[in-house]
């Protein structure tokens, strides 16, 4: 397939995620924005990312889907402006919500 530069009318993709805990659950509210700059339709989806509320650069995000012996494999690579940013936004934690959250999709996608 081949790559879609996400182009239209002038306005730009925007994406924007947030969460909030709800009553009983441990966290405190995020969100995140940014733009679509890339797309192959079922392979890859390259994004922007700005953690909203911060003053954090935003990122470059290369999602990838793979197939591999009959299973999907998914890929994100992101890309930090600089080491001291990658190591401030690791410091977060957020390296434990995004395992908790593929483990939950995966959970979902098999059924377990």
């Amino acid at each position: 397939m081949r790559p879609q530069r996400i182009e239209g009318s002038g306005a730009p993709t925007v994406n924007l995620y947030a969460w909030a805990p709800g009553a009983g659950v441990v966290g405190e509210p995020f969100g995140f924005d940014g733009q679509t700059q890339l797309v192959v339709p079922e392979r890859r989806w390259v994004t922007t990312e700005h953690m909203t509320g911060t003053d954090f650069p935003s990122t470059t995000n290369d999602l990838s889907l793979y197939e591999e012996d009959g299973a999907t494999l998914l890929t994100l690579l992101v890309e930090y402006p600089d080491a001291a940013t990658r190591d401030m936004v690791l410091a977060t934690g957020m390296t434990d919500g995004m395992e908790a959250s593929y483990a939950r999709l995966e959970r979902e996608v098999l059924g377990g």
